[in-house]
């Protein structure tokens, strides 16, 4: 197995999660621009209606590492891990230049990513039957993606997960969607993060809200930029509410899995 990805390798060491042998892993499949591993959890066969929960790896990481952090979601689901296009590193790949010289630049790197990722999710709507919308999360560079995809696209993403990301501000939206439901959105971030500062999530959360989102951000005391076992825990959680939310009839706040108890 080749090493883990830099950003990978923060979020396995932080969780704890056992690099098993890649036996019987679904080959990678191309969608447009973009190959991506497919795994289906919680016991889920391929020809069921499937939920789809789209999950984007951060910097210098690569599929094959950060399927690790959903491989054993307890939820019958269809779990779609894309590549970013852009090598970095040794093994690793990158989705844009994250050190862009302006905020214009990086969410033009941001705003291109995400197109060619919102271009992956209406391939895979179109190829399987399930919810006409997708779930979303990502760490670093994938946090960020998640954010855009709720922002730009709220009409194919039923709830978002980002962790440890933000929106560049020209990215925040300049007027409500009609999109009805928006998207739920929950982030996750530690206290301590210094390559992303957990204001630059707050504020991107609060410019969802301005503009009709139900978003929220949860906060993890000293972790910095990786993704702990309870940040692991919370994300597993928030993914099954959306899931057991995509299941239930319109209207039926029943059928809801309650939100995660507040920070």
């Amino acid at each position: 197995m080749k090493r883990l990805g830099r950003s990978m390798a923060a979020v396995v060491a932080g969780v704890g999660v056992a690099l098993l042998a890649l036996l019987a892993f679904p080959a990678a499949s191309p969608a447009g621009t973009l190959v991506y591993q497919e795994i289906l959890t919680g016991g889920a066969v391929d020809v069921e209606p499937l939920p789809i929960v789209i999950a984007m790896h951060g910097l210098g990481d690569r599929p094959e590492a950060f399927r690790l952090v959903l491989d054993d979601l307890g939820a019958r689901a269809r779990v779609v891990v894309p590549r970013a296009p852009l090598p970095q590193g040794d093994d690793g790949f990158s989705w844009f230049d994250f050190h862009a010289e302006s905020d214009e630049q990086l969410a033009a790197g941001v705003r291109a990513a995400g197109e060619a990722v919102a271009e992956l999710i209406t391939s895979l709507l179109a190829a399987h039957a399930g919810p006409r919308r997708v779930i979303v999360t990502g760490f670093s560079q994938g946090g960020m993606l998640s954010f855009a995809l709720a922002a730009a696209h709220p009409e194919i993403v039923a709830a978002a997960i980002p962790v440890s990301g933000y929106l560049p501000p020209p990215m925040w939206p300049a007027a409500r969607s009609q999109v009805r439901p928006l998207p739920r959105v929950i982030a996750l971030h530690g206290d301590a993060d210094h390559v992303i500062p957990i204001d630059s999530a707050r504020w991107t959360v609060e410019a969802l809200r301005s503009n009709g989102y139900q978003a929220e951000l949860r906060s993890y005391a000293g972790v910095g930029h990786s993704m702990n076992k309870e940040m692991r825990a919370a994300l597993h959680d928030a993914i099954k509410a959306a899931i057991v939310e995509l299941a239930a009839p319109a209207g039926d706040t029943a059928a809801q899995s309650p939100p995660l108890p507040p920070r």
